[in-house]
């Protein structure tokens, strides 16, 4: 024990965390060392639990000792958890698509029951556009939902179209297994009916076949909208997609071991080896792990293609994520206890503990109930569940902790944010922890099988979320009341000594609680369908004349698209152009339904488009969902913990927030003007308080009278006919909104009136000096940078005389001063002979043999856009000048 108690001495101990975790970050910072880095954190885990059982568990009274020993059962859950992950990460597989030499026949299995069918559509599209020989795949769609509709559909698309006459029974795997006996192909591929494959899907995937022994291809399930964490908390893109973490980098550890398992969706089985086991297995409720272990205890092979070759849809609501974990829940325990794989013949030792080990997740709900509620008997009965001082505690707890969380960003591959392990599994505790009791208590009663709900609308429900989350809200009320009561003893001097150690605890689970109430409280829902982000151009075309955009993002409903200036239009709707991946170019109506400019300059413009023929329709899908390189493009951003923290503190407090959509089809600028409206019977004299291009708001000093349909809104040197949309009367004081219905007169001075506008809502003009000029270029000193169009805008130089000198250009640098001043180089437009002379002889300074000889050097920090090094590389010298510049925004025709 000498020995023991050295190890532990408070000095060693600190020593002996702080080294640990410099090698971890020094690892880090090398891009190195996986294995060791994954070695030092399970040691400084296993350190912990050996400090606390020696020295932490309470042993004054048999209650004591009970409590201590079910927290340190709970904690050691955790260390086996940790010793899992740490084998399935030991040594990922990086596999590239296999070269295909033959073409088996493949039967592209889409199951379906009672999801919408725009949802099935794009996936069966997606599915018949396969870059693989027609002839050599066909694509099944098998209805458990018996629907004329899904018949109709499938055979629109040229799929062949399944139902069975004994549904519900067995569920999925029931219904794949009677497609399997109406089929013939070689390979069976599965997609669920959300699951989008890419084009290059097959083409990526089989040639992996070409060993005969390899039974199961399986590649990465990719969620394109948020789940249900990213989107209630609305930390978006800041916290990484729950499932990533699995499919990004576990199952390609698992993929060392001939242990990646079929995921139900996304991948390919084997015609031969599944029949041999008597089809997809239905002894449970989850088909695809039960069927991938009788595979392996077999002999056959498994191989996992770490690339996103197809996307599908998270479930949209908090109800629909716990019917999806505990039907999995169930399932995996069933198969413990049905099939154990630790005694099942056939399995190697890898396989065996990478099956145990995935079925021993699904147990985390009672050990994380009991250390949410075990803070709970100090702060309210004053018998702490471990004896600690804070310092010991923070060493073994908080030198682990860290090291696991510094470890998680190389070790997942970015999959996982440190630290929101703990929320998922807050969120799902009491819901799992009562369906292992079920599971253990009737391991061989038939369970049903509950379909995941995809493609909701979501509705708020707050009976709904308290029926989910009443066992959090009582944890959360006892919490409160056992922190003021815990902090109130703190204060006094009174309470058991592991006080402080429980008032922390608490305090932490009191914050992850919030977090999950936030999960469960649905957010209001924008749109219809998810938006796809991608880039490519497009191209819109108004009142005749073609506008170059840019797409952000797309679904079948609409998009967002950045166009150079603001449109401004009475048109309805109009046509918008992309190329499809193939080549062909394809129009779409639409109509504008927002603008919103943004600090670069540019508007974003979202468009609605108008219902889709089936041709259009085809293009679009392919063109979103075909390509398979976008979706790796959110796994590049990597979060590490500085992310991960500010995203927790991001879930506490913006969901607080209220929900806003910008709903406004053209810019509303802000008014001033006086103006008259005229009807048949009177005339009233108001001012305007607001306008767009299609809407004018108008505040009158008196009550109108009489109708304003069809009213004629004058002001200089224009006249609209408007009609009323809104009214509201305030005492001496009516204010409405009026829709332009047409432009009477001055469309011309309409449209520049808000050209001008914008541009000074843009910033500019911006006045500044010119510091230097030849006839190409020239670099002016402004206060802040040029947010407009960099591509157009007009500079107006002050020569010496007095007289200005117009020039146009573009943007091509801009870089800001310690003070503040942005140093900004433009690129002018070819001059003239005459014009040339004109600008040198009135805007240079003295003689150019003044010059310091030399490249010009500009300042460090870089803003806007920057296309050139900071050390210019000029062919002609600049000569300087220090004349009075101002920046406006070029017209563009």
């Amino acid at each position: 024990m000498t020995v023991f108690h050295d190890f532990f001495d408070t000095p060693i101990a600190f020593g002996i965390s702080g080294l640990a975790l410099l090698v971890i970050g020094l690892l880090i910072k090398q891009k190195r060392g996986r294995r060791l880095m994954l070695t030092i954190s399970l040691l400084l885990y296993a350190r912990y639990m050996l400090w606390r059982l020696l020295y932490t568990i309470p042993t004054e009274d048999a209650a004591s000792l009970a409590l201590g020993s079910a927290v340190y059962l709970a904690e050691l859950y955790g260390l086996c958890q940790f010793c899992f992950f740490t084998y399935q990460s030991w040594s990922p597989t990086e596999r590239a698509p296999a070269p295909i030499t033959t073409y088996p026949t493949v039967d592209i299995m889409v199951t379906v029951v009672d999801e919408p069918l725009p949802i099935l559509r794009q996936t069966l599209i997606s599915c018949m556009a396969q870059e693989y020989p027609r002839d050599r795949f066909t694509v099944y769609v098998l209805d458990d939902g018996h629907r004329d509709e899904t018949q109709q559909l499938a055979a629109s698309l040229g799929c062949e179209y399944v139902r069975r006459p004994d549904r519900p029974r067995h569920a999925k795997a029931g219904n794949l297994n009677h497609a399997l006996q109406l089929s013939q192909g070689e390979l069976i591929a599965v997609f669920d009916v959300d699951h989008i494959p890419a084009r290059t899907f097959l083409k990526d995937t089989v040639g992996f076949f070409d060993d005969p022994n390899v039974a199961i291809v399986q590649t990465p399930h990719h969620f394109y909208n948020p789940d249900i964490f990213q989107r209630n908390l609305r930390v978006g893109e800041e916290v990484k997609n729950e499932q990533a973490l699995f499919f990004r980098a576990l199952q390609a550890g698992r993929d060392t071991h001939n242990s990646a398992f079929f995921a139900g969706s996304s991948g390919l089985l084997r015609r031969k080896p599944l029949m041999e086991i008597g089809g997809f297995q239905t002894q449970t409720i989850t088909e695809d792990i039960h069927t991938s272990m009788n595979l392996h205890a077999r002999g056959y092979r498994s191989c996992y293609l770490n690339k996103v070759l197809s996307a599908g849809l998270m479930p949209e609501t908090f109800d629909g994520y716990l019917k999806q974990r505990k039907r999995w829940a169930m399932g995996c325990i069933q198969v413990l206890l049905q099939d154990n794989p630790l005694t099942k013949h056939g399995l190697t030792l890898a396989q065996r503990i990478d099956y145990f080990g995935s079925i021993f997740y699904f147990f985390f709900g009672l050990p994380r109930l009991i250390c949410l509620v075990a803070p709970l008997a100090s702060l309210l009965f004053s018998t702490s569940p471990l004896t600690a001082d804070v310092l010991s505690l923070s060493n073994y707890f908080f030198s682990f902790f860290l090291a696991s969380a510094l470890v998680m960003r190389p070790v997942s591959r970015g999959s996982r944010n440190p630290f929101w392990s703990d929320v998922y599994e807050v969120a799902m505790c009491f819901a799992l922890t009562v369906v292992a009791l079920k599971a253990l208590a009737a391991p061989h009663k038939e369970r049903p099988f509950e379909v995941t709900p995809k493609g909701q609308r979501v509705k708020k429900s707050s009976s709904t979320e308290l029926s989910l989350v009443w066992p959090h809200l009582i944890t959360f009320g006892l919490l409160v009341i056992g922190l003021t009561l815990g902090g109130w003893n703190w204060w006094q001097g009174a309470g058991d000594p592991g006080l402080q150690v429980s008032l922390f605890w608490g305090s932490v689970n009191l914050l992850l609680l919030t977090i999950a109430l936030f999960v469960a409280r649905e957010q209001a829902q924008g749109r219809q369908g998810f938006r796809l982000k991608r880039d490519f151009a497009g191209q819109l075309f108004v009142d005749g004349e073609g506008v170059p955009a840019r797409v952000l993002d797309v679904n079948e409903q609409g998009a967002a698209v950045t166009v150079g200036q603001s449109i401004f239009t009475l048109q309805k709707s109009f046509k918008f152009a992309l190329t499809s991946s193939r080549g062909v170019l394809v129009t779409l109506t639409a109509r504008i339904v927002r603008q919103d400019p943004k600090p670069s300059g540019r508007i974003e413009v979202g468009l609605q488009f108008d219902e889709l023929d089936f041709f259009t329709r085809q293009i679009l899908v392919d063109k979103i969902y075909g390509d398979p390189d976008p979706w790796e493009d959110s796994y590049r951003i990597q979060p590490g913990i500085g992310r991960s923290l500010r995203s927790l503190l991001q879930a506490l407090i913006v969901p607080w927030r209220p929900l806003t959509w910008n709903r406004r089809n053209m810019i509303r600028l802000t008014g001033g003007a006086t103006c008259q409206i005229t009807t048949p019977s009177s005339v009233w004299r108001g001012q305007v308080k607001d306008m767009s291009f299609t809407g004018v708001s108008v505040l009158f000093s008196g009550p109108l009278q009489g109708s304003l349909i069809d009213a004629l809104l004058e002001l200089p040197e224009v006249t609209l006919r408007v009609r009323p949309v809104g009214m509201a009367r305030k005492p001496r004081k009516t204010f409405v909104r009026f829709q332009v219905v047409s432009i009477e007169s001055g469309e011309e001075q309409w449209r520049n009136l808000h050209k001008e506008t914008a541009a000074i809502a843009e910033g500019l003009p911006l006045e500044g000096k010119a510091l230097d000029l030849n006839e190409q270029s020239l670099a002016v000193v402004l206060p802040k940078p040029v947010m407009a169009d960099f591509d157009h805008v007009q500079i107006i130089l002050t020569a010496d005389n007095g007289s200005p000198v117009n020039l146009t250009g573009r943007v091509v640098r801009q870089q800001q001063s310690m003070t503040g001043e942005v140093v900004v180089g433009i690129e002018l437009a070819e001059l003239s002979s005459e014009a040339t002379a004109n600008l040198i002889e009135k805007c240079h300074a003295p003689s150019p043999f003044t010059m310091k000889a030399g490249p010009t050097q500009y300042p460090e920090l870089t803003v806007g856009r920057s296309s050139i090094p900071l050390t210019d590389r000029r062919r002609i010298p600049r000569l300087p000048t220090h004349t009075i510049c101002a920046i406006l925004r070029q017209e563009v025709r």
